[in-house]
């Protein structure tokens, strides 16, 4: 294996590993984006529900 072949195979497994950690990473991102979303979610729709519980309607019926 001469220098030049050394420096070529070094060259493409570097770029091999940049990939793969570039592809790990967005994997682990997509992961977190999406728990963190349905948290987000989760807590949006525990608002609503809590805001319609406290909806109090005061009126009374008169017979006229």
């Amino acid at each position: 294996m001469t220098k030049t072949t050394a420096h070529a195979a070094a060259a493409v497994l570097s770029v091999l590993m940049t990939f793969g950690v570039v592809a790990g990473m967005n994997g682990i991102a997509t992961t977190q984006y999406a728990a963190a979303e349905h948290v987000a979610q989760v807590a949006a729709d525990a608002t609503h529900v809590a805001s319609l519980q406290r909806v109090v309607v005061v009126a009374r019926r008169t017979n006229a």
